[in-house]
């Protein structure tokens, strides 16, 4: 028997090993790569079949070749073990951060973190060791009764309920009490209200987390809805509302756009009415009932957008392709975590389609006082969350699909079970071409009226009854 040697790095090596060897790894990855496709579960059953046919096949026959005498049939088994190799390396890689995407973000439960604050008057210079006594809260505080548990663990305070939220701070502002309790977001959105006091009025000397934790239902359903919001960066504040209803069966989609500022009865609240983007503090279970009760419909899921990582995910695509049919500049800059606008410059917008990064997309997000106010805003919003979806199906995100999945998973929040994400990917892939989209809009009349369940008034939107029914009745016919 003639052995060949073959030099690889100075060194000999026998060329039957090598080829043996190759053959052995290219056989684990193929292992490997069946493993994360099976547990992704996304294909349609004849292209897993398929693939599954393909991947064995190669890596078989080419294990077998390497292994014959013949010289031209070594040659085209080490072929096949190369595009062996080849496929199930590059397919085990994306399947493995796809699966991380996928674990990370459509899980069996939802966790929230609410953040809240023990407040007191500035000029009294206390600190969390002086915390004692009666500590007052607003009665519609976010959980506010495990809130209160937790700080009477470390604390000996008595809880003492307010009706009115501004009385409550005018209380500590004028030193009548001392302590008073709130989460995080309200704290926040009353200094946006309120014009008789300040933050430096006021001085935070303690703070906590709450974590709610919430299971998930885990069921196959042919049609639900799915409530997708959007907070405001500074707070808790609902700029972009959406209802998307989907309909796997007759592979239709309605995205129904709401103003944020759509002031409508808030669930549990003794049919008081507030803005929905003054809700957010209240909790996104408090929007979604209120939302079913305006809609006369079932809200299954939520998605969670947070506006802040839309830039960095944006970036990671390469920037989007906007398309307007109308020009305008922006009134605000293009700027984050702030509302400070004299820091960063406006965006022009043509009419047409133009290229955005991502400080640019979330500017556009926001924009709602050059053009169409909040109306107008909602439009953008679906024209960027379809760009985005556009700009994913193109092949060019494979080049840094590593960064794109991390970026996509720090996006958003969702109730949506993986057997719904698995199902209606693999409709796609079978039936994409046949998906239909529609689009709707909901209106009202511009007006001013109390907000956030307090006495303070802002601009808010009464209902037009006449788009919302039109709305209810495309929803429950897409449902069907």
């Amino acid at each position: 028997m003639i052995e060949y040697e073959l030099e690889i790095g100075g060194y000999g090596m026998n060329k039957n090993k090598t080829l043996n060897i190759i053959g052995i790894l290219s056989l684990i990855l193929m292992f490997l790569f069946i493993y994360l496709l099976l547990k992704i579960n996304i294909l349609p059953t004849f292209i897993l079949i398929l693939s599954l046919i393909i991947t064995i096949t190669i890596t078989v026959v080419g294990i077998l070749f390497i292994n014959l005498k013949q010289k031209g049939i070594k040659v085209i088994g080490l072929i096949f073990i190369l595009l062996s190799l080849l496929i199930n390396a590059l397919g085990s890689y994306y399947l493995y951060f796809t699966n991380n995407l996928f674990d990370k973000t459509f899980k069996n439960k939802t966790e929230t973190i609410t953040t809240y604050y023990v407040v007191a008057n500035s000029k009294n210079k206390f600190t969390k060791k002086d915390i004692k006594g009666n500590i007052y809260y607003y009665k519609d505080t976010i959980n506010i009764k495990e809130a209160i548990k937790k700080i009477q663990k470390n604390y000996s305070v008595t809880s003492k309920e307010v009706d009115d939220i501004e009385e409550l701070f005018i209380s500590i502002k004028e030193n009548k009490n001392k302590f008073m309790l709130l989460d995080k977001d309200t704290y926040n959105i009353i200094f946006s209200l309120a014009t008789n006091f300040s933050k430096e009025d006021f001085q935070i000397i303690y703070k906590f987390e709450i974590k709610t934790v919430s299971k998930v239902e885990d069921k196959e359903k042919n049609s639900f809805n799915i409530y997708i919001g959007g907070a405001d960066f500074t707070n808790s504040l609902r700029d972009f509302n959406m209802l998307v209803t989907v309909n796997l069966q007759t592979k239709k989609i309605l995205l129904t756009s709401i103003p944020r500022d759509y002031y409508i009865e808030v669930a549990s609240k003794n049919g008081k009415k507030d803005t929905i983007s003054y809700m957010g503090p209240y909790g996104i279970d408090i929007i979604m009932k209120s939302l079913e009760n305006l809609f006369t419909t079932k809200i299954d899921y939520y998605i969670d957008i947070n506006t802040t990582n839309l830039v960095e995910l944006v970036d990671a695509l390469g920037g989007i392709n906007y398309c307007s049919t109308t020009s305008f500049i922006t009134s605000h800059s293009s700027v984050i975590d702030t509302y400070d606008d004299s820091k960063g410059k406006k965006v022009k917008i043509n009419i047409g389609c133009q290229k955005l990064n991502g400080i640019e997309t979330l500017t556009v997000a926001r924009e709602r006082k050059a053009i169409g106010g909040d109306r107008q805003r909602q439009k953008n919003c679906q024209t960027i969350i379809i760009a985005i979806f556009e700009k994913l199906k193109n092949i060019n995100t494979l080049t840094n699909y590593k960064e794109i999945s991390e970026k996509i998973s720090n996006f958003y929040k969702t109730t949506i079970p993986r057997k719904i994400i698995n199902n209606g990917i693999k409709e796609i892939l079978i039936n994409g071409n046949s998906w239909k989209i529609e689009l709707q809009s909901v209106d009202g009349t511009d007006s001013r009226n109390k907000v956030h369940l307090t006495t303070y008034e802002d601009y808010v939107m009464e209902p037009d009854l006449t788009t919302v029914n039109i709305a209810k009745e495309k929803i429950k016919k897409v449902m069907k």
